[in-house]
């Protein structure tokens, strides 16, 4: 194994169950020498209360585990190959070199001489203490939600500090702050990565929506289209179906689509009309900014599969305008006429698929729970995955997916005009339809 091989003392490769039995258990030999501050769970107790243990105390019983606990957290965000590497080399090294040199003694004093805590074990606690709740997935929450709590005490921290502690560095326009929060502490950041480690990360990703499932959904959408008599019930419909076909032809995120804008997909319209494409319009401003920029993506008017994208397009922008007389604003709205936000679109969306999923069985998986289609990553995750089994260049898929990470970075200039976006994106329009036409 070379070091590449290696992640903050991290080995690549499987384990067998007998090293996973000790995992997390028990400390090893050189564990106090990698890195970070270690102390008794009784000294770790006094540093943050100020007292010795109650031994008859359920609640100081209870905290003393929990320290304990951390503790091995932070021991275990290091591997043992590289523990032992460290203190096995340490320890040859200082016999060696004392038995031919006079050295004193080179090795720091370990442990903390105050009586306060100057690692963020309280904070640690309360995160174990978090990571206790019941999770929506699994038994208990998943790390990435107890980290909120980290992310919640730093802030806090922060707050408590004067403005004129701490070094400041100002290089290149970006200015950086020296910390003496807890949670930035050498320890803590150790302790969070072995409890990382220990409860693992669950992903549930959202089922991906292939173009035969969703030309299914737009099927079961159709007969209902037709059989809807009332302005508000197509309005519903057209809302979720545009959620649809906007979000998978040109692979959004399900929170990125309320950003389209009426007014913006008004502009264009008449002009592509005979041009094969619908030409999408964004407006909102990303998070941080002050400035609102224009986004626009051209989706082809039907995809190769016969997804039929402008026809609901058109009934979707037909209602806002002349039934609701809307000339600017977002143009997926909830009842209210507010932006309609994802939670209130993504039940009908579900059951669309469930009676798709009734009326073409063989288009959807068996064992596909319902709960796993969402508009939020459903849709991009199928038109990307679409994209490439159909083989779209991995050039043109990056190019229609690159505007979040260049905009998101700042690359791109807030404040354009509607025109000026508009030219920029229509000199590679060609090369960006690609990606939706062979959908």
């Amino acid at each position: 194994m070379t070091l590449d091989d290696e992640e903050e003392g991290e080995e690549k490769g499987f384990e067998v169950d007998d090293e996973r039995k000790e995992r997390f258990m028990l400390a090893r030999a050189g564990d106090h020498l990698m890195g970070a501050c270690f102390e008794c769970d009784v000294c770790t107790f006094r540093n943050l209360n100020k007292r010795d243990p109650v031994w008859n105390s359920e609640k100081d019983r209870r905290t003393l585990a929990y320290i304990r606990r951390a503790s091995l957290d932070m021991f275990w965000s290091t591997e043992t190959s590289t523990v032992l590497s460290n203190f096995n080399r340490l320890s040859k090294d200082w016999r060696e070199a004392s038995a031919k040199l006079s050295l004193g003694n080179p090795l720091p004093r370990l442990g903390n001489p105050y009586l306060e805590d100057r690692s963020g074990v309280g904070v640690a606690l309360v995160m174990l203490e978090a990571s206790l709740r019941k999770g929506r997935h699994a038994d208990y929450v998943q790390f990435d939600t107890t980290r909120k709590t980290r992310t919640c005490f730093t802030h806090a921290g922060h707050s408590a500090l004067p403005e004129d502690e701490g070094a400041l560095y100002v290089s290149d326009g970006r200015t950086l702050r020296v910390s003496t929060v807890l949670t930035r502490s050498r320890w803590f950041e150790k302790s969070v990565l072995g409890q990382r480690k220990r409860v693992g990360v669950i992903r549930k990703q959202d089922e991906a929506l292939s173009s035969a499932q969703v030309l299914a959904i737009l099927k079961v959408a159709e007969s209902k289209w037709q059989a809807e008599t009332t302005t508000s019930g197509r309005k519903e419909l057209a809302t979720v179906v545009g959620f649809v076909v906007i979000g998978f032809g040109a692979s959004l995120r399900g929170e990125e689509i309320p950003l389209v804008s009426i007014k913006g997909m008004a502009w264009s319209w008449k002009e592509t009309l005979t041009s094969g494409y619908v030409m999408v319009a964004l407006r909102g401003k990303f998070k941080a900014e002050d400035n609102e920029r224009w986004h626009m993506v051209p989706i082809a008017d039907k995809t190769k599969s016969g997804i039929d994208v402008r026809k609901w397009i058109t009934r979707l922008m037909r209602v806002r305008r002349d039934l609701d007389g809307a000339k600017e604003g977002p143009l997926f709205v909830n009842k209210r006429g507010e932006r309609a936000r994802l939670f209130e679109v993504n039940g009908h969306f579900q059951e669309l698929v469930e009676e798709a999923r009734e009326a073409f069985p063989g288009v959807f998986p068996e064992k596909a729970n319902l709960e796993d289609y969402n508009l939020r990553r459903s849709l991009r995750r199928g038109s990307t995955t679409q994209a490439t089994n159909n083989k779209v260049p991995q050039a043109t898929i990056d190019l229609v997916n690159r505007w979040r990470r260049k905009e998101r970075a700042k690359g791109a200039e807030p404040g354009l005009s509607m025109q000026q976006v508009y030219t920029q994106v229509r000199s590679a329009v060609e090369a960006t339809l690609e990606y939706s036409r062979n959908l």
